[in-house]
């Protein structure tokens, strides 16, 4: 009758035993998972960068041409779009005729102010004259006041002539400013690639209307890429401004050379988009790796791997 009892004891023991074993090997394997799986000279982990540039118009109208589509090859100063430019090419003429009218206007003004001063010039010798026959009886004072009265006009006239100078120099320099600003809107219409690049996004078609701001392309110098990876402080000395890396990324057998250009020279807290070696360290520094040469399997936001060289 005890038998049963004895076997019953035995068979809860195996149990709680098993259960004591399960526990310690999942204890051991989470241990191992927060442990490093990186191989030795891990140094850290980001996403690959390039400088891209955002092409937007300058100015508005109708685009034209596009000659670039996306994954095509664009160099410093190739046209990249046209924007039509008419009414402003319209507008421009219309400006020049006027610049040139006050330009006339200009020099029939100097000539009024020349006469004019020409006019005060042959009054004043008159005033003087008569003035000084009226103080010797010769002269009456009609005469007098009639050449003191013409005095008066003949300054007036000056005055007058001399006014009209800096009102037409300002309408000439805000034609000219006008002009250079059709100018430049004008050769806006012409959008040229300000950097050797990739277009890797196309964001009008011709036929579509552009205005000042409008984006056009993206262009991405994909020759030079760098990444920020972040270490913990008690790893930076093992850190040195030229030192040469390995770049990894899973999706490209081949690694990549790299090498350290810069860290920042205060902490800071570890990004939430980012795993670093030590995931106990609060504070790390940011580290930019650039890479030594360029690839077409490279892509913008490729996550990897950098590593010390042995």
């Amino acid at each position: 009758m005890f038998i049963p009892d004895i076997r019953i004891k035995e068979s809860v023991m195996r149990i709680k035993r098993w259960e004591k074993i399960g526990v310690l090997l999942l204890a051991l394997v989470w241990v191992a998972g927060c442990g490093q799986s990186h191989e030795p000279g891990f140094l850290g982990s980001g996403t690959l960068e390039a400088t891209e540039v955002v092409i937007s118009a300058q100015t508005g109208g109708t685009v034209t041409d596009l000659s670039r589509e996306e994954g095509q090859k664009a160099a410093a100063g190739d046209l990249l779009a046209v924007i039509d430019v008419e009414k402003l090419e319209l507008q421009r003429k219309r400006l020049a005729a006027g610049l040139a009218e006050v330009a006339a206007n200009r020099t029939a003004a100097d000539a009024a102010v020349a006469q004019a001063e020409d006019t005060l010039a042959n009054v004043e010798t008159q005033y003087r004259r008569i003035k000084e026959l009226h103080d010797r009886g010769s002269a009456t004072q009609k005469q007098l006041d009639d050449i003191t009265t013409q005095l008066a006009v003949a300054k007036n006239q000056v005055a007058g002539a001399r006014a009209q100078l800096p009102m037409l120099d300002a309408k000439k320099a805000q034609i000219e400013a006008e002009l250079a600003l059709a100018d430049r809107q004008i050769a806006d219409g012409r959008v040229t690639s300000p950097i050797n690049g990739t277009v890797v996004e196309k964001y009008m078609e011709a036929g579509e209307t552009a205005m000042p701001g409008s984006r056009i392309y993206k262009l991405a110098d994909l020759g030079r890429f760098w990444v920020h990876i972040y270490v913990a402080a008690e790893d930076l000395g093992n850190i040195t401004i030229g030192q040469k890396v390995e770049v990894r990324a899973d999706a490209v057998d081949t690694p990549f050379s790299g090498t350290i250009a810069w860290t920042s020279p205060e902490a800071e807290f570890t990004p939430k988009n980012v795993q670093t070696r030590k995931a106990r360290s609060e504070l790390v520094y940011a580290v930019k790796v650039i890479l030594d040469t360029g690839a077409d399997v490279l892509k913008i936001g490729m996550p990897v791997e950098v590593y010390a060289q042995p």
